[in-house]
């Protein structure tokens, strides 16, 4: 169960083949549930370099990528959960 944020904007982009697999490597490896919410925590470092430099930036930013991995780890086990009921 993970909070829904409502977004009601879209950017898109075309890949290949290679980097679409690239990108979906990059989630399993980082945690990440998605492309879109990849390329958005990209997309925000880059429109914040300022958080760079700032230390409890990093750390708010990284107790907000922990969230993400639990809040993807409780929809993986409820789907587990689902699918033996």
């Amino acid at each position: 169960m993970s909070v829904a944020i409502r977004r009601s904007k879209m950017i898109s982009f075309r890949l290949s083949p290679e980097e679409y697999q690239t990108l979906q490597a990059a989630c399993a490896e980082q945690r990440v549930r998605s492309i879109s919410d990849l390329a958005r925590m990209a997309m925000q470092r880059v429109i914040s370099p300022h958080s760079l430099a700032d230390p409890l930036s990093d750390e708010v930013r990284d107790l907000r990528d922990r969230v993400r991995l639990l809040a993807f780890e409780l929809d993986r086990l409820s789907k587990v959960v689902e699918t033996r009921s």
